[in-house]
Protein backbone atom coordinates (compact mmCIF):
# COMPACT_ATOMS: atom_id res chain seq x y z
CA UNK A 1 0.00 0.00 0.00
CA UNK A 2 1.14 3.59 -0.54
CA UNK A 3 2.42 5.06 2.69
CA UNK A 4 1.51 8.60 3.65
CA UNK A 5 3.63 10.44 6.17
CA UNK A 6 1.88 13.49 7.60
CA UNK A 7 3.56 16.62 8.73
CA UNK A 8 4.42 16.70 12.38
CA UNK A 9 5.36 19.39 14.79
CA UNK A 10 7.76 19.43 17.73
CA UNK A 11 8.44 22.32 20.09
CA UNK A 12 11.01 23.11 22.72
CA UNK A 13 10.76 25.25 25.79
CA UNK A 14 10.92 25.33 29.56
CA UNK A 15 8.45 23.53 31.82
CA UNK A 16 6.37 25.46 34.34
CA UNK A 17 7.13 24.27 37.90
CA UNK A 18 5.58 25.20 41.22
CA UNK A 19 7.55 25.87 44.37
CA UNK A 20 7.67 22.96 46.79
CA UNK A 21 7.06 25.19 49.80
CA UNK A 22 5.11 28.34 50.58
CA UNK A 23 2.04 29.72 48.83
CA UNK A 24 1.31 28.64 45.30
CA UNK A 25 1.42 31.40 42.73
CA UNK A 26 -0.19 31.74 39.36
CA UNK A 27 2.17 30.21 36.79
CA UNK A 28 3.76 32.76 34.48
CA UNK A 29 2.72 32.85 30.85
CA UNK A 30 4.96 30.70 28.70
CA UNK A 31 7.15 32.24 26.08
CA UNK A 32 5.89 30.81 22.83
CA UNK A 33 8.71 28.75 21.30
CA UNK A 34 9.42 28.54 17.63
CA UNK A 35 8.10 25.48 15.82
CA UNK A 36 9.58 23.15 13.29
CA UNK A 37 7.21 21.41 10.91
CA UNK A 38 8.47 18.55 8.80
CA UNK A 39 6.95 18.56 5.27
CA UNK A 40 4.52 15.86 4.26
CA UNK A 41 6.37 13.11 2.44
CA UNK A 42 4.68 11.01 -0.17
CA UNK A 43 5.84 7.51 -1.03
CA UNK A 44 9.37 8.30 -2.22
CA UNK A 45 11.38 5.33 -1.08
CA UNK A 46 11.43 6.42 2.54
CA UNK A 47 11.37 3.60 5.08
CA UNK A 48 9.68 3.80 8.44
CA UNK A 49 11.41 2.86 11.70
CA UNK A 50 8.92 1.69 14.36
CA UNK A 51 11.77 1.82 16.92
CA UNK A 52 12.09 5.58 16.34
CA UNK A 53 9.49 8.26 16.97
CA UNK A 54 8.26 9.09 13.48
CA UNK A 55 4.95 10.40 12.13
CA UNK A 56 1.96 8.03 12.13
CA UNK A 57 1.07 6.07 9.01
CA UNK A 58 -2.26 4.92 7.65
CA UNK A 59 -2.88 1.25 8.46
CA UNK A 60 -5.95 0.42 6.37
CA UNK A 61 -9.06 1.88 4.77
CA UNK A 62 -11.72 -0.27 6.42
CA UNK A 63 -14.68 1.64 5.00
CA UNK A 64 -13.96 2.99 1.50
CA UNK A 65 -16.11 6.01 0.67
CA UNK A 66 -17.16 6.24 4.31
CA UNK A 67 -16.09 6.80 7.89
CA UNK A 68 -15.16 4.23 10.51
CA UNK A 69 -16.04 4.56 14.16
CA UNK A 70 -14.58 2.23 16.78
CA UNK A 71 -17.20 0.93 19.19
CA UNK A 72 -14.83 -1.31 21.16
CA UNK A 73 -11.25 -2.48 20.76
CA UNK A 74 -8.96 -4.95 22.53
CA UNK A 75 -5.43 -6.32 22.20
CA UNK A 76 -5.20 -10.11 21.93
CA UNK A 77 -1.91 -11.91 21.40
CA UNK A 78 -0.18 -8.92 19.78
CA UNK A 79 -3.04 -8.00 17.42
CA UNK A 80 -5.80 -5.42 17.63
CA UNK A 81 -9.43 -6.56 17.44
CA UNK A 82 -12.04 -3.88 16.94
CA UNK A 83 -15.76 -3.47 16.41
CA UNK A 84 -16.26 -0.95 13.63
CA UNK A 85 -19.32 1.09 12.67
CA UNK A 86 -19.63 2.05 9.01
CA UNK A 87 -21.52 5.34 9.17
CA UNK A 88 -22.45 5.32 5.49
CA UNK A 89 -24.00 1.85 5.50
CA UNK A 90 -25.10 1.80 9.17
CA UNK A 91 -23.54 -1.64 9.59
CA UNK A 92 -21.12 -3.12 12.10
CA UNK A 93 -18.14 -5.39 11.57
CA UNK A 94 -15.43 -7.20 13.52
CA UNK A 95 -11.82 -6.68 12.35
CA UNK A 96 -8.34 -7.80 13.23
CA UNK A 97 -5.37 -5.48 12.59
CA UNK A 98 -1.82 -6.73 12.93
CA UNK A 99 1.76 -5.85 12.09
CA UNK A 100 2.98 -8.57 9.69
CA UNK A 101 6.47 -7.12 9.19
CA UNK A 102 7.94 -10.30 10.72
CA UNK A 103 10.38 -8.35 12.86
CA UNK A 104 11.68 -6.08 10.09
CA UNK A 105 12.84 -2.78 11.50
CA UNK A 106 12.00 -0.90 8.33
CA UNK A 107 9.09 -0.63 5.95
CA UNK A 108 6.32 -1.95 8.23
CA UNK A 109 3.47 -3.91 6.73
CA UNK A 110 0.00 -4.19 8.22
CA UNK A 111 -2.82 -6.62 7.55
CA UNK A 112 -6.51 -5.91 8.12
CA UNK A 113 -8.70 -9.01 8.28
CA UNK A 114 -12.49 -8.80 8.19
CA UNK A 115 -13.69 -11.43 10.65
CA UNK A 116 -17.43 -10.75 10.53
CA UNK A 117 -19.18 -8.07 8.50
CA UNK A 118 -22.50 -6.59 7.43
CA UNK A 119 -24.02 -6.86 10.90
CA UNK A 120 -27.15 -4.82 11.51
CA UNK A 121 -26.91 -5.15 15.31
CA UNK A 122 -23.93 -3.83 17.27
CA UNK A 123 -21.61 -6.54 18.67
CA UNK A 124 -20.66 -5.98 22.31
CA UNK A 125 -18.45 -7.14 25.13
CA UNK A 126 -14.95 -7.85 23.80
CA UNK A 127 -12.94 -9.83 26.36
CA UNK A 128 -9.80 -11.94 26.18
CA UNK A 129 -9.22 -15.32 27.78
CA UNK A 130 -5.76 -16.59 26.93
CA UNK A 131 -5.34 -16.17 23.17
CA UNK A 132 -9.07 -16.30 22.43
CA UNK A 133 -11.40 -13.36 21.89
CA UNK A 134 -14.97 -13.65 23.17
CA UNK A 135 -17.87 -11.32 22.40
CA UNK A 136 -21.63 -11.25 22.01
CA UNK A 137 -22.95 -10.97 18.48
CA UNK A 138 -26.22 -11.20 16.55
CA UNK A 139 -25.63 -12.76 13.12
CA UNK A 140 -29.25 -12.24 12.08
CA UNK A 141 -30.03 -15.94 12.52
CA UNK A 142 -29.43 -16.96 16.15
CA UNK A 143 -30.10 -13.72 18.03
CA UNK A 144 -27.45 -12.24 20.33
CA UNK A 145 -25.29 -15.16 21.45
CA UNK A 146 -21.76 -15.94 22.62
CA UNK A 147 -19.10 -15.97 19.90
CA UNK A 148 -15.36 -16.48 19.84
CA UNK A 149 -12.53 -15.72 17.42
CA UNK A 150 -8.98 -16.94 16.92
CA UNK A 151 -8.26 -14.05 14.55
CA UNK A 152 -9.34 -15.77 11.32
CA UNK A 153 -12.69 -15.54 9.51
CA UNK A 154 -13.17 -19.30 9.68
CA UNK A 155 -12.26 -19.28 13.38
CA UNK A 156 -14.83 -16.61 14.21
CA UNK A 157 -17.74 -18.80 15.21
CA UNK A 158 -20.79 -19.16 17.41
CA UNK A 159 -19.81 -20.94 20.63
CA UNK A 160 -23.33 -22.19 21.29
CA UNK A 161 -26.89 -21.09 20.62
CA UNK A 162 -27.79 -20.82 24.30
CA UNK A 163 -31.28 -19.48 23.72
CA UNK A 164 -32.93 -21.00 20.61
CA UNK A 165 -36.04 -18.93 21.35
CA UNK A 166 -34.43 -15.48 21.38
CA UNK A 167 -31.42 -13.54 22.66
CA UNK A 168 -29.20 -15.10 25.29
CA UNK A 169 -28.09 -11.55 26.09
CA UNK A 170 -31.22 -9.37 25.97
CA UNK A 171 -29.47 -6.96 28.35
CA UNK A 172 -26.10 -5.25 28.39
CA UNK A 173 -23.68 -8.22 28.33
CA UNK A 174 -21.59 -9.08 31.39
CA UNK A 175 -18.51 -11.09 30.37
CA UNK A 176 -15.90 -11.72 33.08
CA UNK A 177 -12.53 -13.20 32.00
CA UNK A 178 -10.87 -15.65 34.36
CA UNK A 179 -7.43 -17.20 33.93
CA UNK A 180 -8.65 -19.98 31.62
CA UNK A 181 -12.41 -19.62 31.74
CA UNK A 182 -14.94 -17.04 30.64
CA UNK A 183 -17.79 -16.36 33.08
CA UNK A 184 -20.87 -14.58 31.86
CA UNK A 185 -24.53 -13.90 32.58
CA UNK A 186 -26.99 -15.30 30.05
CA UNK A 187 -30.66 -16.25 29.70
CA UNK A 188 -31.25 -19.55 27.91
CA UNK A 189 -35.03 -19.07 27.90
CA UNK A 190 -35.58 -21.59 30.70
CA UNK A 191 -33.51 -20.52 33.71
CA UNK A 192 -33.64 -16.74 33.55
CA UNK A 193 -30.50 -14.60 33.74
CA UNK A 194 -27.95 -16.81 35.52
CA UNK A 195 -24.21 -17.46 35.82
CA UNK A 196 -22.56 -19.44 32.99
CA UNK A 197 -19.02 -20.44 32.08
CA UNK A 198 -17.22 -21.37 28.87
CA UNK A 199 -13.80 -22.56 27.71
CA UNK A 200 -14.71 -21.73 24.12
CA UNK A 201 -16.11 -25.16 23.24
CA UNK A 202 -19.74 -26.22 23.08
CA UNK A 203 -19.11 -29.01 25.56
CA UNK A 204 -17.31 -26.68 27.94
CA UNK A 205 -20.09 -24.07 27.90
CA UNK A 206 -22.60 -24.65 30.65
CA UNK A 207 -24.81 -23.15 33.31
CA UNK A 208 -22.84 -22.91 36.54
CA UNK A 209 -25.87 -22.84 38.83
CA UNK A 210 -29.54 -21.93 38.60
CA UNK A 211 -29.31 -19.62 41.61
CA UNK A 212 -32.94 -18.51 41.33
CA UNK A 213 -34.59 -21.83 40.37
CA UNK A 214 -36.81 -21.99 37.33
CA UNK A 215 -37.50 -19.11 34.95
CA UNK A 216 -36.76 -16.46 37.61
CA UNK A 217 -33.50 -14.53 37.25
CA UNK A 218 -30.78 -14.25 39.87
CA UNK A 219 -29.20 -11.50 37.71
CA UNK A 220 -25.66 -11.97 39.04
CA UNK A 221 -23.36 -8.96 39.29
CA UNK A 222 -21.37 -6.88 39.79
CA UNK A 223 -18.40 -9.26 39.82
CA UNK A 224 -14.88 -9.25 41.16
CA UNK A 225 -12.32 -11.97 40.45
CA UNK A 226 -10.77 -13.16 43.71
CA UNK A 227 -8.02 -15.58 42.74
CA UNK A 228 -9.69 -18.69 41.31
CA UNK A 229 -13.20 -17.68 42.33
CA UNK A 230 -15.79 -14.99 41.79
CA UNK A 231 -17.56 -12.80 44.31
CA UNK A 232 -20.79 -11.19 43.15
CA UNK A 233 -24.26 -10.09 44.09
CA UNK A 234 -27.24 -12.31 43.25
CA UNK A 235 -30.88 -12.89 44.26
CA UNK A 236 -31.93 -16.51 44.83
CA UNK A 237 -35.56 -15.55 45.47
CA UNK A 238 -35.29 -16.45 49.17
CA UNK A 239 -32.58 -14.31 50.78
CA UNK A 240 -32.92 -11.21 48.65
CA UNK A 241 -29.96 -9.80 46.75
CA UNK A 242 -26.86 -10.83 48.71
CA UNK A 243 -23.17 -11.68 48.35
CA UNK A 244 -22.35 -14.97 46.59
CA UNK A 245 -19.21 -16.83 45.59
CA UNK A 246 -18.40 -19.36 42.89
CA UNK A 247 -15.40 -21.39 41.74
CA UNK A 248 -17.17 -22.27 38.50
CA UNK A 249 -18.76 -25.46 39.80
CA UNK A 250 -22.28 -26.06 41.01
CA UNK A 251 -21.07 -27.29 44.41
CA UNK A 252 -18.72 -24.35 44.76
CA UNK A 253 -21.42 -21.75 44.12
CA UNK A 254 -23.07 -20.61 47.32
CA UNK A 255 -24.36 -17.72 49.36
CA UNK A 256 -21.52 -16.12 51.33
CA UNK A 257 -23.61 -14.24 53.87
CA UNK A 258 -27.23 -13.15 54.27
CA UNK A 259 -26.25 -9.61 55.26
CA UNK A 260 -29.83 -8.32 55.43
CA UNK A 261 -31.54 -11.34 57.04
CA UNK A 262 -34.58 -12.87 55.43
CA UNK A 263 -36.00 -11.81 52.10
CA UNK A 264 -34.68 -8.24 52.38
CA UNK A 265 -31.74 -7.34 50.15
CA UNK A 266 -28.42 -5.84 51.20
CA UNK A 267 -27.62 -5.29 47.49
CA UNK A 268 -23.80 -5.56 47.36
CA UNK A 269 -22.34 -2.93 45.06
CA UNK A 270 -18.97 -1.36 44.14
CA UNK A 271 -16.93 -4.54 44.63
CA UNK A 272 -13.19 -3.74 44.75
CA UNK A 273 -10.45 -6.28 45.38
CA UNK A 274 -7.57 -5.09 47.58
CA UNK A 275 -4.45 -7.19 48.11
CA UNK A 276 -4.60 -10.95 47.66
CA UNK A 277 -7.93 -12.12 49.09
CA UNK A 278 -9.88 -9.16 50.43
CA UNK A 279 -12.83 -7.55 48.68
CA UNK A 280 -14.48 -4.32 49.80
CA UNK A 281 -18.03 -3.48 48.82
CA UNK A 282 -21.01 -1.44 49.96
CA UNK A 283 -24.13 -3.04 51.43
CA UNK A 284 -27.14 -2.19 53.59
CA UNK A 285 -27.87 -4.66 56.40
CA UNK A 286 -31.11 -2.88 57.32
CA UNK A 287 -29.61 -1.54 60.55
CA UNK A 288 -26.61 0.66 59.69
CA UNK A 289 -27.65 2.03 56.32
CA UNK A 290 -25.45 1.54 53.24
CA UNK A 291 -21.91 1.30 54.56
CA UNK A 292 -18.52 -0.19 53.79
CA UNK A 293 -18.17 -3.97 54.10
CA UNK A 294 -15.38 -6.48 53.50
CA UNK A 295 -15.19 -10.17 52.64
CA UNK A 296 -12.57 -12.84 52.10
CA UNK A 297 -15.20 -15.09 50.50
CA UNK A 298 -16.18 -16.81 53.76
CA UNK A 299 -19.08 -16.18 56.10
CA UNK A 300 -16.79 -15.52 59.07
CA UNK A 301 -14.65 -13.16 57.01
CA UNK A 302 -17.57 -11.07 55.80
CA UNK A 303 -18.40 -8.15 58.05
CA UNK A 304 -19.15 -4.46 58.36
CA UNK A 305 -15.89 -2.50 58.31
CA UNK A 306 -17.28 0.48 60.20
CA UNK A 307 -20.56 2.33 60.59
CA UNK A 308 -19.11 5.60 59.32
CA UNK A 309 -22.37 7.48 59.75
CA UNK A 310 -23.76 6.19 63.02
CA UNK A 311 -27.28 4.82 62.97
CA UNK A 312 -29.56 3.88 60.09
CA UNK A 313 -28.43 6.67 57.75
CA UNK A 314 -25.99 5.79 54.96
CA UNK A 315 -22.51 7.25 54.57
CA UNK A 316 -22.85 6.97 50.76
CA UNK A 317 -19.45 5.42 50.13
CA UNK A 318 -18.29 6.20 46.57
CA UNK A 319 -15.16 6.46 44.39
CA UNK A 320 -13.53 3.31 45.77
CA UNK A 321 -10.00 2.59 44.49
CA UNK A 322 -7.33 0.14 45.61
CA UNK A 323 -3.82 1.47 46.22
CA UNK A 324 -1.68 -1.52 47.15
CA UNK A 325 -3.21 -2.87 50.39
CA UNK A 326 -5.28 0.22 51.14
CA UNK A 327 -8.75 1.15 49.96
CA UNK A 328 -9.33 4.87 49.38
CA UNK A 329 -12.88 6.10 49.11
CA UNK A 330 -15.14 9.06 49.76
CA UNK A 331 -17.90 9.11 52.36
CA UNK A 332 -20.10 11.38 54.47
CA UNK A 333 -20.03 10.69 58.20
CA UNK A 334 -22.66 13.35 59.01
CA UNK A 335 -20.06 15.69 60.54
CA UNK A 336 -17.34 16.47 58.01
CA UNK A 337 -19.24 16.38 54.73
CA UNK A 338 -17.94 14.26 51.84
CA UNK A 339 -14.21 13.72 52.41
CA UNK A 340 -11.40 11.26 51.69
CA UNK A 341 -11.23 8.08 53.76
CA UNK A 342 -8.92 5.06 53.84
CA UNK A 343 -9.13 1.50 55.19
CA UNK A 344 -7.13 -1.73 55.31
CA UNK A 345 -10.23 -3.69 56.27
CA UNK A 346 -10.53 -3.28 60.04
CA UNK A 347 -12.42 -0.73 62.12
CA UNK A 348 -9.22 0.43 63.84
CA UNK A 349 -7.45 1.24 60.56
CA UNK A 350 -10.45 2.88 58.87
CA UNK A 351 -10.03 6.63 59.15
CA UNK A 352 -10.88 10.03 57.78
CA UNK A 353 -7.64 10.88 55.99
CA UNK A 354 -8.05 14.64 56.21
CA UNK A 355 -10.89 17.11 56.68
CA UNK A 356 -9.81 19.06 53.61
CA UNK A 357 -12.71 21.49 53.85
CA UNK A 358 -13.54 21.84 57.55
CA UNK A 359 -17.20 21.75 58.41
CA UNK A 360 -20.25 19.93 57.08
CA UNK A 361 -19.96 20.99 53.43
CA UNK A 362 -17.02 18.72 52.56
CA UNK A 363 -14.35 18.99 49.88
CA UNK A 364 -16.09 16.45 47.61
CA UNK A 365 -13.02 14.48 46.44
CA UNK A 366 -13.44 13.16 42.93
CA UNK A 367 -11.59 11.14 40.26
CA UNK A 368 -9.46 9.16 42.74
CA UNK A 369 -6.50 7.89 40.72
CA UNK A 370 -3.75 5.57 42.06
CA UNK A 371 -0.13 6.65 41.59
CA UNK A 372 2.36 4.28 43.16
CA UNK A 373 1.52 4.18 46.86
CA UNK A 374 -0.47 7.41 46.71
CA UNK A 375 -3.79 8.59 45.33
CA UNK A 376 -4.29 11.70 43.18
CA UNK A 377 -7.70 13.35 43.15
CA UNK A 378 -9.53 16.65 42.85
CA UNK A 379 -11.04 18.44 45.84
CA UNK A 380 -12.26 21.87 46.96
CA UNK A 381 -10.84 23.12 50.25
CA UNK A 382 -13.09 26.19 50.20
CA UNK A 383 -10.14 28.50 49.48
CA UNK A 384 -8.61 27.40 46.17
CA UNK A 385 -11.62 25.94 44.39
CA UNK A 386 -11.53 22.48 42.77
CA UNK A 387 -7.86 21.61 42.30
CA UNK A 388 -5.54 18.56 42.13
CA UNK A 389 -4.54 16.97 45.47
CA UNK A 390 -2.54 13.96 46.58
CA UNK A 391 -2.55 11.71 49.61
CA UNK A 392 -0.47 8.86 51.00
CA UNK A 393 -3.16 8.06 53.55
CA UNK A 394 -1.78 10.34 56.26
CA UNK A 395 -2.85 13.82 57.23
CA UNK A 396 0.63 15.23 56.68
CA UNK A 397 0.93 13.49 53.32
CA UNK A 398 -2.33 14.97 52.03
CA UNK A 399 -1.91 18.32 50.32
CA UNK A 400 -2.79 20.59 47.40
CA UNK A 401 -0.57 19.95 44.39
CA UNK A 402 -1.26 23.11 42.41
CA UNK A 403 -3.61 26.06 42.34
CA UNK A 404 -4.14 25.94 38.59
CA UNK A 405 -6.92 28.54 38.69
CA UNK A 406 -6.09 30.93 41.55
CA UNK A 407 -8.90 31.80 43.90
CA UNK A 408 -12.07 29.97 44.93
CA UNK A 409 -14.12 30.75 41.83
CA UNK A 410 -14.42 28.13 39.11
CA UNK A 411 -14.42 30.38 36.05
CA UNK A 412 -14.07 27.50 33.61
CA UNK A 413 -13.70 23.75 33.84
CA UNK A 414 -12.01 22.29 36.92
CA UNK A 415 -9.22 19.71 36.54
CA UNK A 416 -10.63 16.61 34.92
CA UNK A 417 -9.84 13.31 33.18
CA UNK A 418 -7.19 12.29 35.71
CA UNK A 419 -5.37 9.44 33.94
CA UNK A 420 -2.59 7.29 35.38
CA UNK A 421 0.40 6.45 33.19
CA UNK A 422 3.57 4.77 34.49
CA UNK A 423 4.82 7.05 37.27
CA UNK A 424 2.61 10.00 36.29
CA UNK A 425 -0.97 11.23 36.26
CA UNK A 426 -2.05 13.39 33.34
CA UNK A 427 -5.11 15.65 33.44
CA UNK A 428 -6.71 18.68 31.82
CA UNK A 429 -6.84 21.94 33.77
CA UNK A 430 -7.63 25.59 33.22
CA UNK A 431 -5.26 28.46 34.06
CA UNK A 432 -6.11 32.09 33.22
CA UNK A 433 -2.87 32.68 31.30
CA UNK A 434 -2.95 29.48 29.26
CA UNK A 435 -6.57 28.32 29.03
CA UNK A 436 -7.69 24.67 29.23
CA UNK A 437 -4.57 22.60 28.56
CA UNK A 438 -2.88 19.27 29.46
CA UNK A 439 -1.09 19.03 32.83
CA UNK A 440 0.91 16.31 34.55
CA UNK A 441 1.93 15.37 38.08
CA UNK A 442 4.32 12.88 39.63
CA UNK A 443 2.66 13.34 43.03
CA UNK A 444 4.86 16.25 44.16
CA UNK A 445 4.27 19.99 43.98
CA UNK A 446 7.41 20.60 41.95
CA UNK A 447 6.42 17.79 39.59
CA UNK A 448 2.93 19.18 38.95
CA UNK A 449 2.92 21.52 35.97
CA UNK A 450 1.46 22.50 32.65
CA UNK A 451 2.67 20.09 29.99
CA UNK A 452 2.51 22.67 27.21
CA UNK A 453 0.45 25.70 26.27
CA UNK A 454 -0.58 24.10 23.01
CA UNK A 455 -2.74 27.02 21.97
CA UNK A 456 -0.56 29.91 23.18
CA UNK A 457 -2.24 32.45 25.41
CA UNK A 458 -5.60 32.22 27.18
CA UNK A 459 -7.31 30.24 24.41
CA UNK A 460 -8.17 26.57 25.02
CA UNK A 461 -6.51 23.73 23.13
CA UNK A 462 -8.83 21.23 24.82
CA UNK A 463 -12.52 21.48 24.04
CA UNK A 464 -15.19 21.98 26.67
CA UNK A 465 -16.30 18.39 26.05
CA UNK A 466 -12.82 16.84 25.94
CA UNK A 467 -11.77 13.53 24.49
CA UNK A 468 -10.20 11.22 27.11
CA UNK A 469 -6.47 11.14 27.78
CA UNK A 470 -4.97 7.82 26.68
CA UNK A 471 -2.05 6.56 28.81
CA UNK A 472 0.75 4.96 26.81
CA UNK A 473 3.67 3.64 28.90
CA UNK A 474 5.03 6.73 30.74
CA UNK A 475 3.34 9.20 28.39
CA UNK A 476 -0.06 10.06 26.99
CA UNK A 477 -1.88 10.61 23.69
CA UNK A 478 -4.79 12.99 23.28
CA UNK A 479 -6.66 15.26 20.89
CA UNK A 480 -5.97 19.00 20.87
CA UNK A 481 -6.32 22.16 18.78
CA UNK A 482 -3.45 24.65 18.60
CA UNK A 483 -5.29 27.37 16.68
CA UNK A 484 -3.45 26.73 13.41
CA UNK A 485 -3.62 23.02 12.64
CA UNK A 486 -7.12 21.95 13.63
CA UNK A 487 -7.99 19.10 15.98
CA UNK A 488 -5.07 16.66 15.58
CA UNK A 489 -3.29 13.81 17.41
CA UNK A 490 -0.83 14.92 20.08
CA UNK A 491 1.43 12.88 22.31
CA UNK A 492 3.70 13.74 25.21
CA UNK A 493 6.20 12.38 27.72
CA UNK A 494 5.08 15.03 30.21
CA UNK A 495 7.55 17.72 29.16
CA UNK A 496 7.08 20.63 26.77
CA UNK A 497 9.95 19.58 24.55
CA UNK A 498 8.58 16.03 24.46
CA UNK A 499 5.11 17.14 23.30
CA UNK A 500 4.46 16.63 19.57
CA UNK A 501 1.70 16.44 17.03
CA UNK A 502 0.98 15.13 13.54
CA UNK A 503 -0.86 17.38 11.10
CA UNK A 504 -2.86 14.70 9.30
CA UNK A 505 -5.08 17.28 7.61
CA UNK A 506 -2.68 20.11 6.68
CA UNK A 507 -3.71 23.57 7.73
CA UNK A 508 -6.84 24.37 9.76
CA UNK A 509 -8.67 21.15 8.89
CA UNK A 510 -9.12 18.49 11.59
CA UNK A 511 -8.40 14.77 11.58
CA UNK A 512 -10.37 14.35 14.85
CA UNK A 513 -8.31 11.47 16.30
CA UNK A 514 -9.76 9.06 18.85
CA UNK A 515 -9.39 5.62 20.46
CA UNK A 516 -5.62 5.39 21.04
CA UNK A 517 -4.37 1.94 22.12
CA UNK A 518 -0.90 0.41 22.37
CA UNK A 519 -0.41 -2.96 20.64
CA UNK A 520 3.03 -4.42 20.03
CA UNK A 521 5.35 -1.83 18.48
CA UNK A 522 2.54 0.56 17.64
CA UNK A 523 -0.06 2.90 19.06
CA UNK A 524 -3.17 2.59 16.91
CA UNK A 525 -5.81 5.30 16.67
CA UNK A 526 -8.66 6.41 14.43
CA UNK A 527 -8.34 9.61 12.39
CA UNK A 528 -9.11 11.14 8.99
CA UNK A 529 -6.84 12.79 6.45
CA UNK A 530 -7.47 14.52 3.11
CA UNK A 531 -7.89 11.21 1.24
CA UNK A 532 -9.79 8.91 3.63
CA UNK A 533 -12.45 9.29 6.27
CA UNK A 534 -11.86 8.20 9.83
CA UNK A 535 -9.66 5.08 9.60
CA UNK A 536 -6.97 3.33 11.67
CA UNK A 537 -3.47 4.84 11.87
CA UNK A 538 -0.33 3.66 13.67
CA UNK A 539 2.20 5.73 15.61
CA UNK A 540 5.45 4.08 16.77
CA UNK A 541 5.43 3.09 20.42
CA UNK A 542 8.93 4.60 20.53
CA UNK A 543 7.25 8.02 20.74
CA UNK A 544 6.33 7.23 24.33
CA UNK A 545 8.79 6.90 27.23
CA UNK A 546 9.16 3.82 29.34
CA UNK A 547 7.68 4.80 32.69
CA UNK A 548 8.44 3.61 36.17
CA UNK A 549 6.48 3.03 39.33
CA UNK A 550 6.22 5.95 41.70
CA UNK A 551 6.94 5.17 45.36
Amino acid sequence: MTRRYPRWLATAGACVLFSACGPLEEPPALEVPSTAIAPLEEDSGRRHHPERCEPPILVADLTPDGNSFVIEQLEVDGALFLINLDFLRSTFSLWKLEDVSEGRRRDPEFRAVLLKGELSVEPRGLVRVGRTLFLTLDDGIHGRELWKSDGTPEGTVLVEDLNPFGDAFPFSPTLVPGERTLYFVADDGRHGAELWRSDGTKRGTRLVEDIAPGPASASPGPFVVDGHRLLFGADDGVHGRELWRSDGTRGGTRLVEDIAPGSESSTPERLVRVGNHLTFFTADDGVHGRELWRSDGTRGGTRLVEDLRRGPESSDVESMVAVRRTLYFTAEDGVHGRELWASEGCEEDTRLVEDIRPGPEGSRPFELTPLGGKVIFTADDGVHGIEPWRSDGTRRGTFLLADTQPGPAMEFSPPTFLTAAEGKVFFYAFAPATGFEPWVTDGTRTGTHLVKDIRPGPGNSISGDPDPIHPIRGGAAFRAFDGDHGSEPWWTDGTEEGTMMADLVPGPGSSSPASFIAVGRWVYFMAADVTVGSEPWALPLACFPKGQDSH
